[in-house]
Parts: structure tokens; sequence; C-alpha cells
């Protein structure tokens, strides 16, 4: 009888330290796209946009953001727009931490270039496990 005591005690006591415990945290899905909104102080019809997402990269034409280079690399998207009402990217998998800009004029010369650094605000998910986030940068 005692042992049967020590038994059902053991087992109280693993239930609620169990009951306690910090559970883990289960995330959705990781497959998520967040959105760069692009504008220009100056907007104009007459530019063409290009863009790279990742650190010391080179620009390149918003279609080539969903090459299968891109793809493979893991860090692609999808834009629209123009320069008069901004351009949509919508990048898979979250923010990227710089962003490699360049303007072009209609005959192809080079307006503006550079690399910027968006603050990406979360806007969906949760800090455990991430989610879709959205930043705005002006170029010009």
């Amino acid at each position: 009888m005692r042992r049967l005591g020590l038994v059902a005690t053991t087992a109280l006591a693993a239930t609620v330290t169990a009951a306690c415990a910090p559970l883990p945290v289960a995330c959705p899905a990781v497959g998520y796209f967040s959105t760069l909104s692009v504008t220009l102080a100056e907007p104009r019809d007459d530019v063409a946009l290009e863009l790279c997402l990742s650190a010391g990269c080179a620009p390149a034409p918003l279609d080539e953001l969903a090459s299968d280079e891109a793809i493979a690399d893991g860090l692609f998207g999808e834009a629209s727009g123009d320069g008069l009402e901004g351009w949509t990217i919508s990048i898979m998998s979250g923010g990227t931490d710089a962003v490699g800009y360049r303007l072009l004029d209609v005959a192809g010369t080079v307006l503006a270039e550079g690399e910027v650094e968006p603050e990406w605000v979360r806007v969906g998910g949760s800090e455990q496990c991430g989610g879709p986030t959205e930043a705005e940068i002006v170029l010009g």
C-alpha cells in the first residue's frame, strides 16, 4: 500500500511539473512573402528600376527577380509598378538586409544607383516563428 502511495505521488508530481513547463512553439508553414514598396522622391514615367536583393550584388531588371538563378539562391521575388505610382516587390521568405538599386532613363543612362537598408516591420506571424514583413524606401 505504501508503494502504491509513492507511485501515485510520483505520478502526480510529474504531471504537475509537465503542466507548468513551457510548451514548445509549433510554427506554421514557413513560406511567406514580404513586401517592399519603392517610390521615387520625384515620380516620373520615363525610368526603369533595377534591383538586387542582397548586399554587394549587381542590380538587374525586375523580371530577373524570379529567374531560375534567383529561385535556386532562395531569394526571389515578383515586381509590379512604375516610376509614377511606385513599385511593389513581393519577396519570398522575408526581407533582406540590403537592397541594391539602379534607376535608368529610356536610353539606358544611369540616373541613380546605390544600396539601401530597408527598415522591415513584421505584419504577421509571431516573434518566435517570424512572418511576413513590409518596408518602404524612397529613391532619389
